[in-house]
C-alpha cells in the first residue's frame, strides 16, 4: 500500500532523510525530477497513442485517398514540446531538475520562473544555473507581460507551488494559475496541483485544474479527499529516495488501498476447487417490504466468487423474496410462526433455533441488510450477535442498531475482532463515532480511536471510504462515484465483503470489497451515466471490475500513472 502522510509526517521524512541517509536536498530535488520526468514521458506517451487512434479513425472515415508525405521527425529530437512553469521554492526546483532531464532526452523546453530571485532557495539558485549552462530557454515572470504564453505545447508542467502553502494565491501567481487552466493543454503537476493545501480537502482561491499529478515520497491528505482531489486530476506516486522504513514508520499509519494492493488480495482459485472449498456465505436479511434489500447482498456474495451463499430471510416474505434469488439457497426461516401462514414478516428471537446449523455450516455471516426496525428484531439480534463470536461476521444496516456507545458492556470484547462493520456517515454518529469529512485528519483519527475502543473492524462509507483496524491502521479508499449514491448500494457492498470474508481475513477482503464496489460502480457509470445508476447494476459490473484485477490491473487510462 502507498503512505498517505500529513505535511508534518512528510517534513519529518525529509528531514530523517537527510540525517541517517547522507542526502541533501539537493539530492532528493534530483530524484524528484526523475520521477517527474519518468511521469511526463508517460503522459506524453499516452497521447501519442491517443493521438494515433483519433488519426487512424478520421481515416477510415475519409475513406482511401493518396496519403501525404509523412513529416520526418529531427533525428535525436522529440516533436513535443515543454513548459515548466516553476516557482521560487523547492517544487520549482523539482520541476527545473525535470527539465534539464527533458532537454538532454531532446524534448524542446521553455522555462517559466515566476517570482523574484531573492526568495530563490540555495537549490533553485543551483539548477538555474545548470540551466542557463544548458541554454534552455528562460522567461523570468516579473510583471503581468511576462505572463506564460502557451502556444505550441503539448504539456504543461506545474511547478509553481508546493506542499507548505498558507493563504490563497495572487497576483502573477494567481495569473499563472489562470493561464494554465485556460490553455487547454495537458498539465502535470508535482507533488499537489498549485493552490491545493496539502491536508485540506477545501478549494479555495485560484488552483490549477490537473490532468494528472505525481505525489512526491507519499500520497497527500488532499489527494484523497473531495473537492480537492479533483484538483488533482490522475494521481502518480513515487518515493522517491526517501527510505521505505521511514515513510511506513510514521504515526498515523494511514495507507492508500490501489489496484496493485487488490491484485495482491485477491482469491486465488486452482482446478481442484469445488463450492465447498471456495467460501460459504450466510446472510441473515430481509423483512417486510425489504425484500429487496436481502436479494442485493446475497447475490453480491454470489458474485463476489463465494461458492455456495445462503439466504435466511423471514418465511412471511418468502413470495417476494424468492423470485430473486435464482442461484441462491434460499432458507425461509420461522414458517408457521406468528401471524399468518408462512409467518411474520421479520426476525424474532425464536428464530435462533433455525439459525444454529446455518451459523456452523458458513465460513462468513453477513446480518442486517433490509433486517427491520421492529422490536422483535432487535431483542433477536441481542440473542444472535453474540453467537457470532469468533466467527468472520458482517454488519450492516438495521444490525448496527445493536452496536452502539453501550455494546462493550453488553459482553466480553474478545472474539469480536473479526467482525467488520459497514455504516454510512449517519449510521455511523449512532454508533457513538464522530464523521466531519471537512476535516480529515480528525475523522481518520476518530476513526482509529473508534475501531480500537470497540475492537471492531471499521469500513466506514462515504466519498473517501475509510478502513480502521482495532490494531490501528487506517486505509484511505478514494473509490465510486456519486451516481452509487442511490438506495442498495451499501447492501451489494455488504454482500461483496462476506464473499471475499469467506475465503480472506477481515483486512484483506474489506480493502478488496470497496475497491472492487467502486470499480463496478465507475464501469456502470461509463455505460448507464449518474442518474440512471441503481444498485442492481453494481451485480452486473462486479464481474467486469473482477476480472480487471484478476488480470493483473491493466486499466485504460487508468488512475496510477505511476507507483
Amino acid at each position: 500500500m502507498i503512505p498517505i502522510l500529513t505535511l508534518a509526517e512528510i517534513k519529518e521524512v525529509e528531514r530523517k532523510t537527510a540525517a541517517e541517509l547522507g542526502l541533501s536536498e539537493y539530492d532528493m530535488i534530483l530524484s524528484a525530477g526523475e520521477a517527474v520526468f519518468e511521469t511526463i514521458k508517460t503522459m506524453l506517451e499516452q497521447g501519442d497513442s491517443d493521438e494515433e487512434v483519433r488519426e487512424e479513425e478520421m481515416d477510415e472515415d475519409m475513406g482511401s485517398g493518396a496519403p501525404d508525405e509523412p513529416q520526418r521527425p529531427i533525428p535525436g529530437r522529440r516533436e513535443e514540446s515543454i513548459a515548466f512553469v516553476c516557482g521560487p521554492g523547492h517544487n520549482g526546483a523539482d520541476g527545473l531538475s525535470a527539465a534539464l532531464l527533458a532537454s538532454q532526452a531532446g524534448f524542446p523546453v521553455v522555462i517559466y520562473q515566476v517570482g523574484s530571485e531573492r526568495a530563490f532557495t540555495k537549490e533553485t539558485e543551483k539548477l538555474m544555473q545548470q540551466v542557463t549552462d544548458a541554454d534552455l530557454t528562460i522567461h523570468s515572470v516579473r510583471s503581468p507581460l511576462d505572463l506564460p504564453v502557451f502556444q505550441d505545447i503539448s504539456l504543461i508542467v506545474d511547478g509553481l507551488l508546493g506542499t507548505g502553502i498558507t493563504r490563497d494565491a495572487e497576483g502573477l501567481i494567481q495569473s499563472c494559475i489562470f493561464g494554465m487552466n485556460q490553455s487547454g493543454v495537458p498539465i502535470l503537476s508535482i507533488d499537489v496541483p498549485s493552490g491545493v493545501r496539502c491536508d485540506s480537502p477545501h478549494l479555495s482561491g485560484s488552483t490549477v485544474q490537473a490532468t494528472a499529478t505525481v505525489c512526491m515520497g507519499a500520497m497527500k491528505i488532499s489527494a484523497a479527499f473531495y473537492p480537492a482531489s479533483l484538483a488533482y486530476g490522475k494521481v502518480g506516486y513515487s518515493p522517491i529516495c526517501f527510505d521505505e522504513k521511514l515513510l511506513m514508520s510514521q504515526p498515523s499509519r494511514m495507507r492508500l488501498y490501489t489496484m496493485d494492493d487488490a491484485v495482491t488480495d485477491y482469491p486465488e482459485r486452482d482446478y481442484r476447487a469445488n463450492k465447498y472449498t471456495t467460501g460459504k456465505v450466510l446472510c441473515i436479511s430481509g423483512s417486510r417490504g425489504m425484500h429487496g434489500a436481502a436479494a442485493l447482498c446475497s447475490n453480491a456474495s454470489l458474485r463476489a466468487g463465494a461458492g455456495m451463499v445462503k439466504l435466511a430471510y423471514p418465511a412471511g416474505i418468502h413470495p417476494e423474496t424468492s423470485v430473486h434469488i435464482l442461484e441462491i439457497i434460499g432458507v425461509p426461516i420461522g414458517a408457521g410462526q406468528g401471524v399468518g401462514p408462512q409467518g411474520p414478516g421479520h426476525f424474532i428471537p425464536e428464530h435462533m433455533a433455525e439459525l444454529e446449523d446455518l451459523i456452523d455450516w458458513a465460513d462468513s455471516v453477513l446480518v442486517g441488510p433490509g433486517l427491520g426496525k421492529h422490536p422483535e428484531t432487535a431483542a433477536f439480534l441481542q440473542v444472535l450477535i453474540p453467537r457470532l463470536k469468533g466467527k468472520r461476521a458482517i454488519l450492516d444496516g438495521d444490525a448496527l442498531a445493536y452496536v452502539t456507545v453501550d455494546f462493550p458492556a453488553q459482553a466480553d470484547l474478545r472474539g469480536y475482532d473479526n467482525f467488520v462493520v459497514t455504516p454510512h456517515a449517519g449510521e455511523y454518529k449512532r454508533m457513538g463515532g464522530i464523521y466531519d469529512y471537512d476535516q480529515p485528519l480528525e475523522l481518520l483519527k476518530n476513526a482509529r480511536i473508534w475501531a480500537q475502543g470497540m475492537n471492531l473492524n471499521l469500513l466506514l462509507k462515504g466519498a473517501t471510504t475509510i478502513f480502521a483496524t482495532p490494531d490501528g491502521r487506517l486505509v484511505v479508499l478514494p473509490v465510486g462515484n456519486p451516481g452509487m449514491a442511490t438506495a442498495g448500494s451499501g447492501d451489494v457492498l455488504s454482500g461483496i465483503v462476506a464473499g471475499f470474508m469467506a475465503v480472506k481475513p477481515s483486512d484483506q477482503a474489506s480493502g478488496l470489497a470497496a475497491f472492487s464496489h467502486g470499480k463496478a460502480g465507475d464501469l456502470a457509470r461509463k455505460d448507464r451515466g449518474t442518474l440512471g445508476l441503481v444498485a442492481s447494476d453494481l451485480l452486473l459490473y462486479l464481474p467486469m471490475s473482477l476480472l480487471e484485477i484478476e488480470e493483473g490491473g491493466e486499466e485504460e487510462d487508468g488512475e496510477w500513472i505511476t507507483d
